[in-house]
């Protein structure tokens, strides 16, 4: 029994160091086959950068065999008539390459600068400044000569190789008769946006012009060689990055001249202008559309406009986002009276038109709009801020499983002489402030009916915070677009009231947090 018990245990043994045994050798095994794939990968890409450098080197010697004006490629800052391809593709041993080729101008200061709107640019963008003694003051032909820069990718687009070189026209400089254009991209900071993609079309000379440049370290494009455009206004600029706004200029309308306006170039002299472009968010404004009793309101096709501004005249409030214009685009609230805009420019909106009274229906039927009550920012009521999507990005507000960098609640009515109120101004008051016992604040919007006696005024404003209720004393006049108020806060407590307006039997309320629709009370 004694032997037959050893036996036995030999044999567990044996299985346990062979079971030991297989898990080595296949650690073992599995660590020759992880170094021998990084071998093989690390070959692969030692082959893949060696086919690049060839690539990009028998692209250069290719480009520098052609003659000097025809070294311009499609898309990029140089005007041409026949530009050559900016992206080629080569198959070598099944491998796919892409060839990127750009080509620009190079103002040099040997001959003097062209004519920068300021020092700062003219030092960084007149290269080998400054100019030496003798040289022009202006230069009146400023590309010099051209940068030339290739590059080589494999199939997941990592960078192979790349080189570059200047070349210069074999004949001797003479006057230009083009002009040159510069565009400063920024953000709404002043900052710059580096890596910013800027076109500049015009469709009006022949060949029509159609650049494309990407913005520097300083958010400066340049576009040399471009044919004089003198009275049509007709060179637009659009300017675009990822995860920013796009932006681009546009002409005159009568007497209304452009934020942003398209440009005319003239013969050796520089344009200039400056883009503002600022980071937008895919999910804009989460929006729930109510009763004036605080029922949601179902199947309501919002009219919306704002963003960036077209026209400098405070008068003129036409937006370059304008969901009625010039397709109805409009969105419409589902079931729960609930919807959302997107890719909106960061800025101010209104819905429902200037006076909250065009374009806002259900099943034809206008609706006005009340009031816009925001959940989130630092401004009360119209109009909507939409935030800029920036690396600190504020509270987002969920709607339909997506986050949204801004809610509002729209409170809508059918009757045209309901009270609508589109601004509250101030909407803080501080304990230790001095004003809480006679707060004064001013109200906007419409069917707001007073007159100069607060005894006999139309409208009547009450301040709500839990069970405390206090009612202001206001006047304004018949017109009823602005009351003035008076109201003692002095026995409310820190944080939010609800604001409630009754004019012709009617009652708009503002809610309270967290929403922000009445006053805040601080310390």
């Amino acid at each position: 029994m004694r032997g037959h018990c050893k036996t036995n245990k030999q044999a567990g043994s044996t299985l346990v160091e062979l079971v030991l045994g297989i898990f080595i050798l296949g650690m073992i095994a599995l660590s020759f086959f992880g170094l021998y794939s990084a071998l093989v990968s690390s070959a692969l890409t030692a082959k893949q950068k060696s086919a690049g450098s060839t690539l990009v080197t028998n692209q250069m010697e290719y480009l520098k065999s052609l003659p000097y004006n025809s070294l311009a490629v499609s898309g990029g800052s140089i005007y041409s008539a026949n530009p050559l391809p900016s992206t080629v593709t080569k198959k070598i041993n099944n491998h796919t390459y892409t060839i990127k080729t750009s080509i620009n101008y190079i103002d040099d200061a040997f001959d003097g600068c062209t004519n920068y709107p300021t020092l700062a640019l003219k030092q960084k963008y007149c290269r080998n400044y400054p100019a030496p003694s003798g040289a022009p003051a202006v230069d009146q032909n400023p590309q010099d000569y051209k940068i030339i820069h290739v590059t080589a990718y494999n199939r997941t687009n990592a960078k192979l190789a790349e080189v570059d070189t200047q070349v210069s026209a074999r004949v001797a400089e003479t006057a230009s008769n083009t002009g040159s254009l510069i565009v400063n991209v920024i953000d709404s900071t002043g900052s710059p946006v580096i890596g910013a993609t800027v076109s500049v079309n015009n469709t009006t000379v022949a060949p029509a012009v159609a650049l494309s440049d990407t913005s520097d370290n300083a958010g400066i494009a340049i576009f040399y060689g471009l044919p004089p455009d003198t009275t049509g206004f007709d060179y637009s600029i659009t300017t675009q990055n990822t995860n920013y706004s796009t932006l681009t200029t546009i002409p005159a309308s009568g007497v209304l001249q452009p934020n942003y306006p398209n440009l005319n170039i003239f013969a050796q002299q520089s344009s200039y202008a400056t883009m503002t472009i600022m980071p937008q968010a895919t999910n804009s404004i989460a929006l729930e559309t109510v009763t004036t009793s605080g029922a949601p309101l179902a199947g309501v096709k919002l009219y919306t406009k704002g963003g960036y501004k077209k026209y400098t005249a405070t008068t003129d409030t036409s937006y370059y986002y304008d969901n009625m214009t010039p397709t109805d685009v409009r969105p419409t609230t589902d079931g729960s009276g609930l919807g959302a805009l997107s890719s909106l420019v960061p800025g101010s909106y209104v819905f429902c038109g200037d006076t909250g009274a065009t374009s806002c229906s259900v099943a034809g039927t206008t609706y006005y709009l009340a009031a816009a009550v925001p959940y989130g920012g630092s401004s009360v009521l119209s109009p909507i801020i939409v935030p800029s999507n920036s690396t600190s990005p504020p509270a987002v507000f969920s709607y339909n499983s997506a986050n949204y960098l801004q809610k509002v609640r729209l409170i809508l009515t059918t009757s045209s002489s309901f009270p609508r109120v589109s601004s509250m101004s101030p909407s803080e008051v501080s304990k230790s402030g001095g004003t809480i016992a006679s707060f004064a604040f001013r109200i906007t919007g419409a069917n707001l009916p007073c007159n100069s006696l607060p005894a006999s005024c139309g409208s009547v404003v009450k301040v709500t915070q839990g069970a405390q209720t206090s009612t202001a004393s206001c006047i304004g006049d018949s017109a009823g677009l602005i009351i003035d108020c008076t109201v003692d806060l002095s026995a409310f407590a820190v944080g939010s009231t609800a604001v409630s307006i009754i004019s012709g039997g009617s009652t708009l309320s503002l809610p309270a947090a967290p929403l922000l629709g009445g006053i805040n009370v601080s310390l």
